[in-house]
This record gives C-alpha cells, sequence and structure tokens, in this order.
C-alpha cells in the first residue's frame, strides 16, 4: 500500500467514525391546501416515503432525518403549491470527498417521508434511495425506487411502479396495474384490475386476483390462483409454474416446458397436442386463452373449490 493509499484509508476511516460521532436527528412538517383537480408530486435523493390517502382537503407532510449534523446542514426539503398540485423534493448538496462518504454514511434508511393526501389526488413519486409505501387513495399510483421494496394497499387508480433494488407487493387494486422489479419478488392478492407483473430477480404469487393476467420472471416460479380467466399468460426462465383455477372454467390451453413436465386436473374437450412437456387443448369447450411456458420446471395446472 503506497503511503498515500494509506493516508486516504486513514482519512475515510476517521470520517466515518467522525460521522457516527456527530449523529444529529431533525424533522420537518408542513401542510399545504390541495385544491381538487391537483396531484402530488414527490422526489427525493434519498430516503422512503410513506403516502395515504384522507378525507382532508390538504396535503400534510412529515419528514424524520437523521446523519451528522453536516450532513443535515447540506439536505433541503422544499414542499409548495404549484399549478399542477403540491411538489415535495428533497435534494443533498454534495461536498468534495468527505461529503461523499458522510453520503454513503448516511444511508436511505434515515430519511422517512409520512405524507397524507386527499384520496382522489394522484401521486408520482420517485426516490433514489429508499422504499414506498402507498395505500387508500382512489386516485393513479406512479411510482420509481432505485434502492427498496414497494407495497401498495386499497387503491383503486390505476397504478405503474418500478423498484431497480427490492420486492413488490400488492393488496387490493381495483384499477390496472404495471408492477415491475429488477431485485426482488412480486406479491399481488384480491385484486381486480388488468396485471401485468414483471421481475428480473424472484418469484411471482398471485392470490384471489380477477383480471387479464401477464406475469414473467427471469428467476423464479410462478404461482397464480385466480378467480377467472380474463386471459393468463404467465412465462418463467428460472422455475416451475402452478395456475389454479375455478372448477367451471373455461379456456384454451398452451402449455409447454423445456425444463420438466406439463400436467393438468381439468379434464380436456379437446386435445391438440398432449406430450410430456408440452399440452394444447380445451377446458370446458374453451374460452378466453392461456399461455404457460417455462424453460427451468414443471407446470401444473388445476381446480380450487
Amino acid at each position: 500500500m503506497t503511503r498515500s493509499t494509506a493516508r486516504l484509508v486513514v482519512i475515510l476511516a476517521a470520517t466515518l467514525t467522525t460521522s457516527v460521532a456527530l449523529a444529529a436527528q431533525r424533522t420537518y412538517d408542513k401542510r399545504l391546501d390541495a385544491p381538487p383537480g391537483g396531484r402530488l408530486t414527490f422526489e427525493a435523493d434519498t430516503g422512503s416515503v410513506s403516502v395515504t390517502g384522507s378525507d382532508a382537503p390538504e396535503v400534510i407532510v412529515h419528514a424524520d432525518l437523521e446523519g451528522s449534523q453536516s450532513l443535515l446542514d447540506r439536505l433541503h426539503i422544499t414542499a409548495a403549491q404549484t399549478p399542477s398540485g403540491v411538489t415535495i423534493s428533497e435534494r443533498v448538496d454534495h461536498d468534495g470527498l468527505l461529503g461523499w462518504v458522510d453520503w454513503l454514511n448516511f444511508g436511505p434508511s434515515r430519511v422517512r417521508f409520512v405524507i397524507e393526501v386527499p384520496r382522489n389526488y394522484p401521486v408520482d413519486l420517485q426516490t433514489s434511495g429508499g422504499g414506498l409505501d402507498v395505500q387508500d387513495l382512489s386516485a393513479s399510483v406512479h411510482g420509481k425506487t432505485s434502492g427498496g421494496g414497494i407495497h401498495l394497499r386499497n387503491v383503486s387508480g390505476t397504478v405503474a411502479v418500478h423498484t431497480s433494488g427490492g420486492s413488490i407487493k400488492a393488496e387490493r387494486l381495483e384499477g390496472s396495474a404495471q408492477l415491475s422489479t429488477s431485485g426482488g419478488g412480486i406479491e399481488v392478492a384480491d385484486s381486480t384490475g388488468d396485471l401485468d407483473v414483471d421481475t428480473s430477480g424472484g418469484g411471482i404469487r398471485l392470490q384471489d386476483d380477477d383480471g387479464e393476467v401477464h406475469a414473467h420472471t427471469s428467476g423464479g416460479s410462478i404461482r397464480a390462483q385466480l378467480r377467472a380467466n380474463h386471459g393468463i399468460t404467465l412465462a418463467s426462465s428460472g422455475g416451475g409454474i402452478t395456475l389454479l383455477l375455478p372448477q367451471n372454467t373455461r379456456a384454451s390451453i398452451d402449455a409447454a416446458t423445456s425444463g420438466g413436465g406439463v400436467s393438468s386436473e381439468f379434464p380436456l374437450s379437446t386435445v391438440q397436442t398432449e406430450v410430456g412437456n408440452h399440452l394444447q387443448g380445451a377446458i370446458g369447450g374453451g374460452g378466453a386463452p392461456i399461455s404457460l411456458h417455462t424453460s427451468g420446471g414443471s407446470i401444473h395446472i388445476a381446480p380450487f373449490p
């Protein structure tokens, strides 16, 4: 190790120690009127955000922040009314090498926003370092995070969310939903809208959903128990597929695998292809198409009571 490199390591270690020793806390609170027709726009350099719909015609912003005093001095939050609604922004000024070290020591878990909005207020959320949590809205939700999970509950508007570093869990969605992640699994339950879900790094679990379904994973299995067949496409490159449907389902099936077998507990009224790893046929005389394909496991189709 050169002398200059050793000096840099000492500086970094001392800086990290100092950052912990000088930990400070700060809060931010603000209320803004939210006339009908507006929307919430939230952008943050770091931190998680939780948004809840309420009956009050206002946006209530609360933030808890923790870190070194020097970093908190460089962290700026603004919340203001705009022609489109309410905009909230959180930015951190980086100040040379020590500023970046302080930033890395800060971590997204030390900034947490809790926001209340009118139930019919659309929200557009973006953070570079934390999770998203949204509940009790009758409006659209758009969200993107580079470093956390996403949790949605009781949303009746359309949904489009993406995370590059976490899982997605959704419950009781009534509108169409696009859910995608590059680093975790996806779970959806008790939803009635159409679903389009995609993950590159985990499994997919759909429970008691009622809508057209498109689901794809590159790194896990798929298990779907659906209330009806409105058109179903399930594809996996790294696991098996299990599809459970009501006993009275009508469907046209095309199921194939390169890494296992295909089996169906439904009686097939017509069969076009029936070999060990490929099945084409009709359930209940035929109906909306069901396409099931995997490269890494078996496929099983069965009824549930």
